[in-house]
């Protein structure tokens, strides 16, 4: 007996975006769990061709090895082709199976050496045939009914399809254990729960192909979700794939009440498809179905022609839509979509015209809720259209869909051309997308429907065409729904007696708005006055209006009888910004509910231990814009927490907005917490101090203030927060002293390096606290333990604490700590600790200054990790001191082999004399270096920073800076980031606390009219108006360089190829790809598809095996071709007869040999040329294609 393996795939030629298919193949799945249930190996791939031949290597592929191919209308050559492939490299049996198998039949076996094709549903007739294999009587598949095959003497037999599975109960059901590797861990999940179709509808394969209407019990189809979410609860999105989810409303009720507790556990939405006569004749189940969780519905239109709906075997009414549309509307689903055929049956000009306006009434009559996109008739197999074309009014001029991946028609109909309806589908797409922008634009949709779509994005990662096609191009508004969703509000939010306590937030960056540094400041075409700019620079969501009032005022007291006549005039100004998309309002920090919360908890339950500590780094949306916030980014906040409980507490972290701390903090018994803590930065500081107060106030709970931010905290912050104390300096030490001073009830006099108020209400200053010596004691940090979302792909790490140098710009210089450096094993300790306790890590972050600056130690470390990749295979990030890579810069090419991939350095300026200044050590020519050594190793990325708004910078400094920044980026072509830093007056540091040493004057010392977005200082030289326009001036110096080198082809082929390998992660740098893309967007198709794999440029395919690839267009022919001249523009290049041709069968479907078999009549023959020479011909013409980045070519 024979042991064999069985490999289920689903491939597909590689896509000009995405390389894999976003639904589960749930069909392999369900045999594979069939299959595996009968003690076979089983593998499961969905993917790319090629990837797929990667899959087949990975995990065993020889003679006793089945490969099941799953095909379909669009992937048949594909198959046919891969599976040729397999016979030759493996060996293996080759049996084809799904959809399209009703369509083939011995010509397909021949051509692609297949050993089999199984017909109808797959289970027991794909086990019978494994069966026979096992026990090596292969001539037993002649018995097998739905078997096609040859028999021992060649001769071919058909035995039509395998009968229908009754009872689906019977499969075993999807487990979640079995998953193809290319949808671990999504966020969505496909389910079948029926399968057959009772409608015949004239141009769809199931219908036409199906049997009766089989359903699973709700028990059985509940059971398998639920096993499906315990393998994977990252799932927030399910799909009912089955068109007939609808039919039975009690059923349908059923399902609701297991959704509807099944949502209690797990936090998912769900999509199904209904029928328009179902929902009109039982319009309750659209309410049931949304009460349950459904988001998203989808129905049939195909066309709004009432004769045409006729043909189609539909049985709708057009009136019917509208009907759905309201009934949908009443019960808020948010979003119904539906889909309309383009070059149908007994197509015409206005029955398109009809179509169209109809489908733009449809719009406007849901208001948001309502998408419908578009396709192109296919003729699938053995459907009514396929059988009798004529009938319908279609000819069909390409019945293999040679010209086609779904991007160009197929057919004909008697009124309009292939080229007439490829135009439509564009026209449509341009029609609907201006009616929806319009509608928003104009007000249309309700604020309630937009903020459901954000919601839908937000939570669940489900945004629909509104969002993608029209909310999201209007960025303000955009950012300013985003903040919303997130938590904050708008000024009709609030009473009048609250408005002023709320904090109002600008929603982007003043820095990166060049228009906002104009002598006519502007934003978005909305010229801002002087005091409309004050508004918004105050905007930064660290003032409430009230304290934003009160600091506008003094300059505006001339134009208003008294403060409280002005703060009307405020409030107005907001609104008119708000109602720009410009801001939005974060809630106020002290309020009365939440002092009512407070009561009610304290006075319920018996007293018990007091062992609790919460620690918050806490962030504003301002704070997010500009990139200050991401959960698990505060280091010391984990390692903190994990000490805690070394010391016998029971200590979290939580990193939120500062109106919901309360929230956070009354999740937890409010009896056994003992402290709240929060780390203080720059940019939060204001935040705390009130959150701090209101806690103080309001629970009892003593707060400790720490972070890199305490050190310049004073008294009056102290006072002001009422916290218990502010810790300085490292906080393991002094922290838990300090709660054990409380538990105890005992004074803090002998604590070093807090700040606090003793007995007698005086403020006593203990200085710095002490340093932990020997950091290998410290436990790792405690990811797990915090209460917010931590993204477990990617973790920081620290080596080491102090900092050698003195920067005088820089807080952590100004510290003089010592350095103290963990052992390279302890370090690498903790990440073999993280890379076994979280399955998803890739990528780890060091965060310390000083990684490279001990060579010893950093030779050592490059040893360590590279043996750490066996465990499982990451990329780290991390910061370096430039002079010291520059004096052994062969060292960089250790790190790439231990994994670094990402890697910063301090620039600061180009000028030896503003270096100089800063302290920083540092020539450029260093720099220079270290970027040459990094590109020379395969660093994908370096960063480096210029200050701007300098001591004593003027014009001189600013073109220097932007010649090294261009030398630089030639030096790291396709991966040499360099970006402008607004030079900010952080406390402690020397320009903090001696600015006029510098030639700089402070303004704005607290920060409060910037999130490092405008400049705190101005020079003698230089204004801060000046300064932000200097920053602008510098990104787009930097984004002309990287244009000028694509132009002049100074970023050559190998660079552009390297910046898309490098961005393809999800984490990957995208500097260069993004600009290149926006610059010159054809080359972003063709270098993704490169950067995959999937597939060659033709200069790189041997010139006599060419005429075996296959050309693969990366144009989009309906969006991208343009036929409105009475010829074709491909991106605005007219094409002759010839190229258009050449282009329409550039699928990857046709060798080149084959096109010139295809083209021969028209344009070989009538010229005398010989097939070799149209061969010629056509290969030119493609490589005429492939310089316009228009294709490529793949070998399958």
């Amino acid at each position: 007996m024979n042991t064999i393996n069985l490999r289920l795939m689903l491939i597909h030629r590689g896509t000009r975006t995405h390389s894999i298919t976003q639904i589960e193949p749930i069909g392999l799945l369900s045999l594979a769990e069939m299959m595996t249930g009968q003690g076979i190996d089983t593998a499961v791939f969905s993917g790319e061709l090629l990837k797929g031949l990667e899959f087949l290597n990975t995990t065993g592929c020889g003679r006793n090895t089945v490969v099941g191919l799953y095909c379909d209308y669009e992937n048949q050559s594909a198959v046919e082709n891969f599976s040729r492939v397999i016979k030759e490299r493996f060996g293996a049996v080759v049996l084809v199976g799904g959809p399209q198998t009703v369509g083939l039949g011995e010509a397909f076996l021949r051509a692609s050496r297949a050993d089999g094709i199984v017909r109808g549903e797959g289970e027991y007739s794909l086990l019978a045939a494994l069966r026979t294999l096992r026990e090596e009587r292969r001539e037993q598949w002649e018995t097998i009914p739905g078997m096609c095959s040859f028999t021992k003497g060649g001769a071919y037999y058909d035995n039509g399809i395998y009968p229908v599975i009754e009872n689906l109960d019977s499969i075993p059901g999807i487990s979640g254990t079995i998953k193809s590797a290319q949808h671990r861990g999504i966020n969505h999940m496909a389910v079948m729960t029926g399968r057959g179709c009772p409608f015949h509808c004239s141009f769809c394969y199931e219908g036409a192909n199906s049997k009766n209407v089989r359903q699973r019990s709700v028990a059985n189809v509940m059971h398998e979700i639920r096993r499906r979410l315990q393998e994977n609860p990252n799932v927030k999105y399910l799909f009912f794939c089955d068109d007939t989810f609808t039919l039975d409303t009690e059923r349908v009720r059923a399902f609701c009440e297991e959704i509807k507790e099944l949502r209690k556990e797990h936090d998912f939405v769900w999509f199904a498809d209904a029928h328009v006569n179902v929902v009109i004749n039982h319009p309750e189940i659209v309410k049931m179905m949304v009460d349950a969780g459904l988001v998203r519905m989808q129905i049939g239109i195909e066309s709004c022609n009432q004769h045409i709906i006729d043909i189609y075997n539909k049985n709708v009414k057009r009136e019917g839509f509208f009907e759905v549309i309201e009934i949908c509307k009443a019960a808020k689903l948010p979003q119904l979509v539906g889909n309309i055929i383009i070059g149908g049956a007994l197509e015409t000009r206005e029955t398109l015209d009809y179509t169209f306006n109809t489908v733009y009434e449809m719009l406007r009559a849901g208001r948001g809720m309502v998408e419908v996109v578009s396709t192109f008739y296919m003729p699938f197999p053995e459907t009514a259209m396929t059988k009798a074309p004529e009938r319908f009014g279609v000819i069909v001029q390409d019945e293999k869909a040679l010209t086609s991946v779904g991007d160009f028609p197929v057919i004909e109909t008697k009124a309009l051309s292939i080229e007439e309806i490829c135009a439509a589908r564009n026209e449509f797409f341009e029609g609907t997308t201006g009616v929806m922008r319009k509608m928003f634009r104009d007000g249309g949709i309700p604020d309630e429907t937009v903020m459901r779509s954000y919601a839908l994005s937000e939570r669940y990662g489900l945004s629909g065409m509104w969002q993608s096609l029209a909310y999201s191009k209007f960025p303000y508004l955009d950012a300013q729904y985003k903040a919303r969703i997130r938590g904050d509000a708008l000024t009709r939010d609030y009473d009048m007696h609250s408005m002023f306590d709320t904090y109002p937030q600008r929603v982007f960056l003043l820095s990166l708005t060049p228009s906002l540094a104009a002598d006519i400041p502007s934003v978005n075409g909305f010229v801002v006055s002087p005091f409309e700019f004050e508004v918004l620079k105050h905007s930064s969501g660290k003032l409430t209006m009230l304290e934003m009032a009160e600091a506008i005022f003094p300059d505006c007291r001339s134009a208003f009888e008294n403060f409280e006549d002005f703060k009307p005039h405020l409030l107005e100004t907001v609104k008119k910004l708000e109602a720009a998309g410009m801001c939005v309002l974060s809630g106020p920090l002290n309020r009365k509910a939440a002092e009512r919360k407070w009561k009610k908890k304290k006075d319920a339950g018996e007293p018990r231990m007091k062992n609790k500590v919460i620690l918050f780094k806490v962030f504003t949306i301002a704070m997010e814009t500009a990139g200050f916030s991401r959960n698990g980014a505060f280091l010391g906040l984990y390692g903190l927490v994990s000490y805690l409980d070394e010391q016998g507490y029971d200590a979290v972290a939580c990193e939120c907005r500062p109106d919901q701390v309360i929230e956070y903090i009354q999740r937890l018994p409010l009896d056994e917490v003992c402290c709240v803590g929060f780390s203080v930065d720059f940019e939060n500081k204001h935040a705390v101090e009130k959150i701090s107060a209101s806690i103080a106030e309001t629970s009892g709970i003593p707060v400790l203030i720490g972070g890199p931010e305490a050190f310049s905290l004073d008294e009056e912050y102290l006072r002001g927060s009422k916290a218990a104390a502010i810790v300085r300096g490292e906080g393991e030490l002094a922290m838990t002293a300090v709660l054990e001073a409380l538990k105890a009830k005992k004074s803090l006099d002998a604590i070093p390096g807090i700040l606090y108020i003793d007995e007698n209400g005086e403020c006593v200053d203990r200085g710095e606290g002490p340093v932990v010596e020997n950091l290998d004691e410290l436990p790792f940090p405690a990811y797990e333990k915090s209460m917010t979302p931590v993204d477990y792909s990617n973790l920081y790490i620290m080596t080491s604490r102090g900092c050698p140098y003195s920067c005088v710009f820089c807080h952590e210089g100004a510290l003089k700590r010592p350095v103290r450096r963990r052992s390279v094993a302890n370090v690498v300790a903790e990440m073999r600790h993280l890379l076994l306790k979280y399955p998803e890590l890739k990528y780890f972050l060091f965060c310390d200054d000083t990684l490279v600056a001990n060579p010893e130690w950093l030779d050592e470390f490059c040893r360590e990790v590279k043996a750490l990749q066996a465990v499982r295979p990451f990329q780290f990030y991390c910061e370096a001191d430039a002079a010291s890579l520059s004096e052994r810069p062969e060292v960089i090419k250790d790190m790439v082999a231990a994994g670094l991939n990402r890697l910063q350095i301090g620039i600061e300026s180009a000028d030896r004399e503003m270096l100089r200044i800063y302290r920083k050590n540092l020539a450029p020519e260093m720099v220079e270096t270290v970027v040459k050594a990094a590109y020379d190793a395969g660093v994908q990325q370096v960063f480096g920073a210029l200050l701007v708004g300098g001591p004593f910078e003027n014009r001189e400094h600013i073109e220097k800076n932007k010649a090294f920044a261009a030398r630089l980026m030639r030096l790291g072509p396709g991966m040499m980031e360099i970006a402008p830093s607004i030079l900010m007056p952080y406390p402690m540091t020397d320009i903090g606390r001696h600015p006029e040493k510098y030639g700089l004057k402070i303004y704005d010392r607290q920060g409060v009219a910037s999130i490092s977005d405008y400049p705190l200082m101005e020079s003698a030289s230089m204004d801060r108006r000046e300064i932000m326009a200097a920053y602008q001036e510098y990104i787009q110096s930097f984004v002309n360089e990287v244009k000028a080198m694509l132009d002049t082809g100074e970023l050559g082929h190998e660079d552009i190829l390297r910046a898309f390998r490098t961005s393809m992660n999800s984490k990957g740098p995208k500097y260069w790809s993004n600009i290149i893309a926006h610059h010159k967007p054809m080359l972003a198709p063709y270098y993704t598809m490169l950067a995959r794999e999937a597939a060659s440029r033709i200069g790189d395919v041997q010139p006599g095996e060419l005429p075996k690839w296959r050309p693969q267009r990366l144009l989009e022919m309906w969006r991208d071709v343009d036929f409105s001249r009475g010829y074709p523009l491909a991106r605005g290049e007219a094409l002759s007869p010839f190229e258009y041709e050449v282009l329409k069968y550039s699928t990857g479907k046709s060798t080149i040999a084959e096109i010139a078999g295809i083209l021969y009549e028209r344009f070989g023959k009538p010229f005398g040329e010989t097939t070799e020479d149209l061969t010629g011909r056509i290969v030119e013409t493609l490589k005429a294609f492939d310089k316009k980045y228009w294709l490529l070519v793949v070998p399958y």
